[in-house]
């Protein structure tokens, strides 16, 4: 069964997972797990990126001496990117950590535009598009909790 079908079928115009607590609670697992797998890859490709700077090397920190930027800043967007790396992975720092690494990605991406072939920006505009992914995972999941305990707390009401 997709997840589609588990959480977006329709009947009496609601929802499979608006009308039972248990598809809900598979449906936002679901999503969760999605977060955390692409979250997982997304802090990797960061924390790698990040320490590459941090570390001086040389690849690294071409496009920062290209468009005539200190070297400092070099260091200083490496430490953006290793505590948004790690601070993805924590559920109360994603969404900000997430931001903080789109706007770097946004200056990636003029680097490329301005500086090289745009061609060569389809890393960081991939990139880009799966931060925003976990964004709006962790609202889909955050909104699908609150509403399974809703769902439980009329429950026992009843």
């Amino acid at each position: 069964m997709s997840i589609n079908q588990l959480c977006f079928a329709k009947s009496e115009n609601k929802t499979a997972a608006e009308t039972d607590p248990e598809k809900l609670f598979v449906c936002a697992n679901t999503l969760n797990r999605a977060a955390a797998l692409v979250t997982l890859a997304m802090s990797i490709v960061f924390l790698f990126s990040g320490m590459g700077k941090l570390l001086s090397v040389p690849f690294f920190h071409a496009p920062f001496s290209v468009m005539n930027l200190p070297t400092g800043f070099g260091y200083f967007i490496g430490v953006i990117e290793v505590l948004g790396a790690i601070g993805i992975g924590w559920r109360e720092s994603r969404v900000l950590s997430a931001t903080a690494l789109l706007s770097v990605m946004m200056g990636a991406i003029y680097y490329h535009f301005n500086f090289e072939a745009p061609l060569n920006a389809l890393p960081a505009l991939l990139l880009s598009a799966l931060l925003f992914l976990i964004i709006k995972l962790d609202e889909t999941v955050d909104r699908l909790v609150r509403f399974q305990r809703q769902l439980v707390d009329i429950k026992a009401v009843f």
